[in-house]
């Protein structure tokens, strides 16, 4: 006998998201650097940091035709002369840490006036080790010049659980005649693995269909929550990604799977999710590389609820687009929010919460996490940040409570 559900009068109004993978599209059009073919991308995110990629490549040699409606040729059949040698990648940290490895000597980078304040130690370090010779200035910020590449093999042990540090490591190791050993204390993000698995499977041109971002559609997945509304979402589910959906799934919501299927070697995923209250709970340093970039919308979401919330191994967010470690915590305060701070960990008292101001300095994921939160009349700074990662997102968000202020 067949067991089987129905649910009943559960109105759900259908609306078409279409936001691409950022990681997804950072890689299809990096890996055409090490394979002669042409690529065909759908729903490509066209988003600054996605276009700081695309001009990298151009520079390099490689004819890239688009984005036209999310659409976009990558040929590197035959390269062009290269002529400039200076490229310029905004404020596009993956950009940077994931291509340093292939570009060619005497090469010079540098990004943007926040950019440029982020060290690039994690990603210098395993490669001069591996006998690149690099030149940057104090505190390894950009701009970055590279006069040589050697490749002397190496063994390196993955102490920052960053699947961009990873990628950059394996894509040196593509054409290299000496072994390159990576070691993982915790499991990242395996989206480069997967891809060069697809790349390689794949002998002539090829079509390449992006899924929609699990970490844009987590934007959606708390609104609805914070609204107390069933909802169907379609996105990319990646077992190593999705750590706010487990979360949730620890904290006592309910899902139902409705559809799967794996496209370009990734899942595609469609969930009906149903709502409940919360209970407390303790996200450890463990499953934070599973989430990383769900924090602040993480923590946005909790403050909704009279729950206590304790969070370890944060150390990472301090090497993002902003130290969102101290800057999370500083506008929670400016919320009235029960918060308390130590060297890697959080703890936070959701509720009640008052009007302020939210600085969310140059951070794409602050300022859009702060914005559904049902506040009236919050003022935030810097809504143009949302163009890096998120370009659509006030198309999908129509909260007319908020009040938005831009500086510069």
């Amino acid at each position: 006998m067949k067991s089987y559900f129905k649910i009943k009068k559960i109105n759900i109004k259908k609306k078409k998201v279409f936001s691409g993978d950022k990681s997804i599209s950072h890689r299809c059009i990096i890996f055409s650097l090490i394979k002669n073919c042409l690529i065909e991308i759908e729903n490509l995110l066209e988003s600054f940091d996605i276009i700081s990629t695309i001009n990298l490549c151009k520079n390099l040699g490689i004819y890239i035709y688009g984005p036209i409606n999310s659409y976009l040729i990558v040929s590197s059949y035959k390269k062009k002369n290269i002529f400039n040698k200076i490229n310029y990648i905004g404020n596009s940290g993956t950009t940077i840490r994931i291509s340093l490895s292939l570009l060619i000597s005497n090469n010079i980078i540098l990004g943007d006036k926040s950019l440029n304040k982020r060290t690039m130690y994690r990603i210098i370090k395993p490669l001069t080790l591996l006998g690149y010779i690099i030149q940057c200035k104090k505190n390894f910020f950009t701009p970055i010049i590279i006069f040589k590449k050697n490749n002397f093999g190496l063994k390196y042990n993955l102490v920052n659980a960053s699947s961009q540090i990873k990628s950059c490591l394996i894509l040196s190791s593509i054409n290299s005649f000496l072994n390159i050993y990576i070691k993982e204390n915790k499991k990242t993000r395996d989206h480069s693995e997967r891809f060069l698995y697809f790349l390689i499977k794949k002998k002539n041109d090829f079509l390449i269909k992006i899924k929609n971002d699990f970490s844009s559609i987590s934007f959606i997945i708390s609104l609805f929550l914070i609204k107390k509304k069933n909802f169907i979402v379609n996105c990319n589910f990646n077992k190593l990604r999705i750590g706010f959906f487990d979360y949730l799934i620890s904290i006592g919501f309910i899902f139902y799977i409705i559809k799967k299927k794996i496209l370009n070697n990734e899942h595609l995923i469609k969930i009906l999710i149903f709502n409940k209250k919360i209970k407390n709970n303790i996200i450890y340093s463990e499953t934070i590389s599973k989430m990383i970039d769900e924090i602040p919308i993480l923590l946005s979401f909790i403050i909704n609820y009279k729950n206590i919330i304790k969070i370890y191994g944060l150390e990472e967010l301090k090497f993002k687009e902003s130290n969102r470690f101290i800057n999370m915590y500083k506008n929670l305060i400016f919320l009235g929010i029960k918060t308390k701070i130590k060297n890697n960990y959080l703890i936070l008292k959701g509720g009640k919460f008052h009007k302020n101001f939210i600085f969310s300095h140059t951070d794409h994921r602050l300022f859009m996490s702060f914005y559904i939160i049902n506040i009236k009349n919050l003022k935030i700074s810097n809504p143009e940040n949302i163009l890096s990662s998120f370009p659509n997102f006030f198309k999908y968000f129509k909260n007319n409570k908020n009040k938005l202020y831009v500086f510069n």
